[in-house]
């Protein structure tokens, strides 16, 4: 056993230098992988170091990519590189529904903490870290990273998931908030068994009663629904695109106060609204206005007068290119935009509604889907079981 372990000693030793002799840059390897597989730290985790004593590499760390990991490792396999792999992969196989109307992903583990993102009942997250305070990590459908307490989403398993991604579902179509009830036929406030904003998932319908389903929300509790609030979800997820189904959408929240992180119809921020509006459409836009506006088909603020509705305008700062705000567009130069409060203004300087925030560039959503960042709900695998 002693002289099995020098062997091994000896050997990692003489790969190790082997290493050296080639100058292979581990640093330059890990670089090269987080660029292709988790350039932003918003979307994916690639927490990666490597330690060198004495002629032998060991690599620590955690990513939440799996991608990422056997890259770096096939890399060093291939230059001959010996190693001790420490680097923990996060699971993609623990998922989560939510099971409140709206809830709260935060930036850090903590009620205190600032909000980042908003997720509606019954939209996935991967769970990528249980903590021990109550709090998971996890991934929402359009990559964002942030952390959720526990209480506001209900834990599945992969063949759970498998499961919910082929049962019948049902989703909130309605504009406005709406309420689920005990019965068929019971309209009291108490008989309210939760609120019901748009794009809320549910499994169902279980039975009609008149003009209502009985429905199950994702932790298991069952409640009745109007039907004229809510649309099967398989079908739902393939209507067509339509701008006016997006800025319909936009403009049914007119006057809806702004709110860092919101991305519901109860309250929301400027990328918030655009995710919002297009996840009416069954689009899935990425989270950020600096995200969004790397996105779909770019046109330059000089040529903001070949704009179509829907297509997507960002503001910000005029020298650093820095993009700070996000709107919709509809015609003749308005626009839809969360600015305090959702509202219109124009990006014509000879409008009355014209606002002097720097705008840098305009992108075109329409034509997209499936490009990096725009994802069609139909196409996407944790709502369906699209890869099966």
């Amino acid at each position: 056993m002693k002289l099995q372990r020098n062997i091994i000693a000896t050997l990692i030793l003489t790969l190790a230098s082997i290493c050296q002799a080639q100058n292979v840059n581990i640093e330059q390897i890990i670089n090269d992988v987080k660029k292709t597989y988790a350039p932003d730290k918003r979307q994916a985790i690639l927490d990666i170091s490597f330690r060198q004593t004495e002629g032998a590499l060991f690599l620590n760390g955690t990513t939440s990519e799996q991608a990422a990991h056997d890259a770096i490792i096939s890399r060093l396999d291939q230059l001959g590189v010996a190693y001790e792999d420490n680097i923990t992969v996060m699971p993609s196989d623990i998922w989560g529904l939510v099971n409140m109307s709206v809830a709260h992903v935060r930036t850090k583990p903590g009620h205190d903490e600032e909000m980042s993102t908003e997720l509606v009942m019954g939209q996935p997250v991967r769970i990528l870290e249980r903590l021990d305070n109550g709090w998971s990590r996890i991934q929402c459908p359009d990559g964002y990273i942030g952390y959720m307490i526990n209480g506001s989403m209900s834990s599945k398993k992969e063949s759970q998931m498998e499961q919910w991604r082929r049962s019948g579902r049902m989703i909130v179509t309605s504009l406005t908030q709406i309420y689920a009830y005990t019965s068929a036929d019971s309209r009291s406030c108490r008989d309210v068994v939760t609120d019901l904003v748009n794009g809320c998932i549910v499994e169902g319908p279980l039975q009609l009663v008149g003009t209502r389903s009985e429905v199950v929300l994702p932790d298991g509790r069952k409640a009745w629904v109007d039907n004229d609030d809510i649309a099967d979800f398989e079908q739902w997820s393939q209507q067509p695109f339509s701008s006016r189904q997006i800025l319909d959408m936009a403009y049914s929240m007119m006057g809806a106060p702004y709110l860092w992180g919101g991305t519901s119809t109860k309250m929301l921020d400027c990328s918030g609204l655009a995710k919002v509006a297009y996840f009416s459409n069954g689009i899935i836009l990425m989270r950020d206005a600096s995200q969004q506006a790397t996105t779909g088909t770019r046109i330059e603020a000089a040529n903001w007068r070949s704009c179509q509705a829907g297509d997507l305008l960002f503001f910000g700062n005029a020298k650093t290119r820095r993009v700070t705000h996000v709107a919709i567009y509809d015609s003749d130069g308005f626009y839809v935009h969360s600015s305090g409060r959702v509202k219109h203004n124009s990006i014509d300087p000879k409008s009355d509604d014209y606002l002097s925030t720097p705008f840098l560039h305009a992108v075109r959503i329409a034509g997209n889907e499936g490009s990096r960042g725009i994802s069609r709900v139909a196409s996407h695998p944790w709502y369906f079981n699209v890869n099966k």
